[in-house]
């Protein structure tokens, strides 16, 4: 087991500060396909390395095929999966440290595999 850090993703935030623009900026370049954004279970991070951060982009600039792509359907965000759940989450995030479960860092946030989060539940328990 392994932690994956995606170090090319950055948060809407992160990215927008290193463009000198708000949240709401990027936001409306992602919904205008002028960036490109992946989802993971309803977080969105942008590649900075296909998208440098700017402060401006030029309309005829744009490319093609922006927009939000939905991936990784079988990751779920941790503390957002344990919230849910009702249960700290604590002991999934020192799990994923010491190497019970793998985990994926995309930006702020930690990610891991649905089901293996319910298999270590059931294990805990």
């Amino acid at each position: 087991m392994a932690i994956h850090v995606l170090e090319e993703y950055l948060s809407v935030e992160e990215y927008a500060k290193l463009c000198g623009k708000t949240r709401r900026a990027i936001m409306d370049r992602i919904k205008a396909k002028a960036l490109r954004a992946i989802k993971v279970d309803g977080y969105l991070a942008i590649n900075k390395t296909s998208n440098p951060p700017r402060s401006y982009i030029h309309a005829s600039k744009k490319p093609v095929g922006g927009g939000v792509h939905i991936s990784h359907k079988e990751l779920s965000c941790v503390t957002t999966w344990c919230r849910g759940k009702g249960i700290r989450s604590y002991p999934y995030l020192r799990a994923i440290i010491i190497g019970k479960l793998d985990g994926w860092v995309i930006g702020d946030e930690v990610f891991a595999k649905s089901m293996e989060l319910d298999a270590f539940r059931k294990r805990k328990s």
